[in-house]
This record gives structure tokens, C-alpha cells and sequence, in this order.
């Protein structure tokens, strides 16, 4: 081969492989455009108004989003609001623009209450649930975000009613903001701290009772991959809920209960255009950026 032809050649087979880099660096990009991470991820390392200090405490709230950012080109931040030092405005205007430097959001706020719940069966909790829900959704508002999560509490047949109204409530005054009003399914393996009262034992049909709740208050659903009893259940419940998606849901790793990468692929298969949100903690090790790590490793290639 003559020089000159070897010299071409080998600046197209050049070209050819920085065009092949490019398309692989945007397809992981537009990936990673619909990744989402959880604070609750790191809350063994968080410094949180309830434990500001100790060992192991070296994240700043306030860092959290570079964090991401440098570690996992990720730049969606769900919270959760136990995790804020405060809710007073210019706090929450400095977090927002902290975020912004790192080109990050926040993606979804989830709240618990405890007992304040939707279907408590006192009506003073149910009123106070409605009232700190509203609140929560103009701090949503503050800080960008297009949605917030509610905690369902143990709904029923029997307070169903109750818990229909009291969630379209919430749902009728964050559409007046522009903010979404979803719930996750529990009880099947799930549950989050802060959570209370405890998850009931796995029910394969609790997430059928939550669809019909939220049809009726006209809010939506953030299906946890993760909180299902079975793989069976697991994508009969993804059929049923992600019709109702506020765009947002959860991905955990349990290899003992089911297949991640074929849970992801039967998403994938419904056209979901919205954030995969990664939740690590529960059962995982004592690294939490290992957790989200491992996490990560299946939910890209998958997505």
C-alpha cells in the first residue's frame, strides 16, 4: 500500500472512531438525561437537620448536587424533605441555584408525615396532611420542581372514600400550581425511613387499591420498580401504573424477588418518556455510593 493511501485510510479509520466516541458520548448523555438520583441514597452520610454531625457525616446538603454531578454525570435530584435545613425562602433559593451551578434540578420532593396521611383514620391527620402537603407544594415551586410524592399511609376498601378526597385535594392545588401530586405502591418489600406506620405485609394486590385511589382524587403514580412481592406482580403492577406516570419512578436492585433489566425492558416496551430515579439503601452495603453504583451499572445499559 502506498503511503498516501495508508495516511487516508488511517484518518478515516480515525475519523470513523471519533464519530463512533461522539455517538456513544451522546447516547450515554441522553441516557443520563433521564436519570435521576435520590438524597435518601445518602442519608447514612447526609448532614440533616435531625444529625447534622457525627461520624461519617461528610456531605453537605448543599453539595449534594455537584456531587452527583461529578460522580455520575447525573444531574436530576430527588429530595426527600426531612432533608432540608429549613424552608425559608432564601434557603430555598440558595439550594436551587447551588443545583443550578452543577446544571442540575430538582426532579421530586417526597414527603412523610408519619401518621399525617391521607388515610388516617382521624380527620384532624387527614386535614393536617392536606395543609403541610400545600405548603410543600409551594416550596415545589420555589425550587423547581415539577413534582412532589405523598405517603399513602394504609388505605383500605374501607377508608378509600377518605382517602380519595383528602388526596384530591393535594391533587387540585398543586395542578392550580403546576405541580404534580403523586403516590408510590408499597407494602411489597418497600417503604422508606421517615415512613410510618410500617409497610403491611406484601400484598400482590395493593397496587391495584392505589391505582383506583388515584383515578379517583385524578392524581398520579410514581411506580416503584422495587416494592413489589413478585416478579409476576411486579409487571402487572407496571402495567397498571405507568399509565398513570407523573414521569418519575423508583429502581431499586432485589435479584431474589425479581429481574431488574427485565422489568426495564417491559417499561421500555409501554414508551415511558420520563426519569428513572435511582434508590439505594434498605438491605444494601455499608457504601452508599457503591449502592447507587450498582444501581447504575444495570439501569443504563437497560434503559
Amino acid at each position: 500500500m502506498k503511503r498516501r493511501e495508508f495516511l487516508i485510510g488511517a484518518a478515516a479509520a480515525a475519523g470513523l472512531a471519533r464519530g463512533r466516541r461522539g455517538w456513544a458520548q451522546a447516547h450515554d448523555a441522553a441516557k443520563l438525561s433521564r436519570v435521576a438520583i435520590m438524597s435518601l441514597c445518602f442519608n447514612s452520610i447526609l448532614k440533616t437537620p435531625s444529625q447534622p454531625d457525627g461520624p461519617g457525616r461528610t456531605l453537605e446538603i448543599m453539595d449534594l448536587g455537584q456531587m452527583l454531578a461529578d460522580k455520575y454525570g447525573v444531574h436530576n435530584v430527588e429530595m426527600q424533605h426531612a432533608h432540608f435545613a429549613t424552608t425559608e425562602a432564601k434557603y430555598l433559593k440558595d439550594f436551587r441555584d447551588r443545583l443550578a451551578k452543577s446544571k442540575s434540578r430538582v426532579t421530586n420532593i417526597n414527603l412523610e408525615f408519619g401518621p399525617v396521611n391521607i388515610s388516617a383514620d382521624d380527620l384532624t391527620l387527614r386535614q393536617q396532611a392536606v395543609e403541610r402537603t400545600k405548603q410543600w407544594i409551594d416550596y415545589a415551586v420555589a425550587l423547581g420542581s415539577p413534582r412532589i410524592m405523598v405517603n399513602q399511609g394504609q388505605p383500605n376498601e374501607v377508608n378509600k372514600p377518605l382517602a380519595i378526597a383528602a388526596l384530591k385535594a393535594m391533587s387540585d392545588y398543586g395542578k392550580s400550581k403546576k405541580v404534580m401530586v403523586a403516590m408510590e405502591n408499597r407494602g411489597g418489600g418497600g417503604g422508606r425511613q421517615g415512613a410510618a406506620p410500617p409497610p403491611p405485609p406484601p400484598n400482590p394486590a395493593a397496587w391495584v387499591l392505589l391505582v383506583e385511589i388515584m383515578k379517583g382524587a385524578g392524581a398520579y403514580a410514581n411506580c416503584d420498580l422495587g416494592n413489589f412481592p413478585d416478579q409476576a406482580t411486579q409487571h402487572a403492577g407496571i402495567r397498571g401504573m405507568f399509565p398513570l406516570t407523573d414521569g418519575n419512578c423508583h429502581v431499586k436492585l432485589n435479584p431474589a424477588r425479581y429481574d431488574l433489566p427485565a422489568a426495564l425492558q417491559l417499561v421500555k416496551q409501554l414508551k415511558y418518556p420520563g426519569l428513572y430515579s435511582i434508590e439505594a439503601g434498605g438491605n444494601a452495603g455499608p457504601d452508599p455510593h457503591q449502592n447507587v453504583q450498582a444501581i447504575y451499572d444495570v439501569l443504563l445499559p437497560n434503559m
